[in-house]
């Protein structure tokens, strides 16, 4: 479990890692189907994979935060529960959390929707997503037997009554702005915090791995829409680079900060100190 304190202005913020997937060459080079896998072997052997999952924790005029909810408790990778031994560290319980913005319906986003008996692990929770995200998942798992599925199908619809929708540029609190990143999901959103002159974006998955700002047609293999993705990945890239944004990847090494910047024709990677 590591947690990563920071402020953006008034806001108090921290970095909450879930816990870390191991990946082998195989297992990264099999997730980008439009690559060349000497490509991605090239760029492994230059850089190790990340599989950190890393959650942000949001203190905003008095409400409690989270972006998404990792695996919790839920049956799934070994060594994952950070996000929630990381609030209590921090003096929080999961019944203080106010509001919890779903960005995407994966699953290492949303397991953690219920603890290891089944129960709501947010009691006092309300939950926003776009409603695009909302159609896209229940509409695939509504068509499908699978059990996977069916189990995604049962964890949203056990939070039905508390979601509300939100759109690209709506605040969930003063400070926190819903941001448009579809692509990955056709409902996929991140968040632009600011406050006092300071900002910080996250920008979820619009990538998974830090090889993808020197190759970022290099789409990932969950994709819902690969070339959308790409166009995303692209534009919120350079928007990173062009405003100087402190920036927040789900998936990169931990905890997850840093500056996008360019090098020639390619975008590169600063992690913060």
């Amino acid at each position: 479990m590591s947690v990563h304190q920071l402020s953006i202005g008034a806001i108090e913020c921290a970095v909450l890692q879930e816990g870390v997937v191991k990946m082998t060459a195989e297992d990264v080079i099999a997730r980008y189907p439009n690559a060349e896998p000497a490509a991605i072997a090239a760029a492994i052997a230059a850089q190790p994979p990340s599989g950190s999952l890393n959650l942000l924790y949001l203190q905003s005029a008095g409400s409690h935060i989270l972006a998404d909810v990792g695996f919790g408790e839920a049956p799934g990778p070994p060594d994952m529960g950070g996000v929630l031994r990381g609030l209590t560290s921090l003096g929080i319980s999961a019944t203080d959390i106010d509001i919890i913005h779903l960005t995407h319906f994966h699953g290492d986003h949303i397991s953690g929707l219920v603890d290891a008996d089944g129960a709501t692990a947010y009691p006092n929770a309300r939950y926003v997503t776009t409603q695009a995200e909302w159609d896209e998942w229940m509409s695939r798992w509504k068509a499908s037997d699978t059990p996977r599925d069916r189990h995604r199908l049962q964890l949203i619809s056990g939070i039905a009554e508390r979601v509300s929708f939100v759109e690209p540029g709506d605040e969930i609190a003063p400070g926190v702005k819903v941001v448009n990143l579809e692509g990955h999901t056709l409902g996929h959103s991140g968040l632009l915090i600011e406050s006092d002159g300071e900002r910080l974006f996250y920008v979820v998955d619009i990538l998974h791995q830090a090889f993808q700002l020197a190759r970022p047609d290099w789409h990932f293999g969950l994709d819902s829409d690969g070339p959308l993705a790409v166009e995303t990945r692209r534009n919120t890239l350079q928007r990173c680079v062009d405003e100087s944004l402190l920036t927040l990847f789900y998936h990169l090494e931990f905890p997850g900060l840093g500056q996008v910047i360019r090098e020639g024709d390619a975008y590169a990677w600063q992690p913060i100190d």
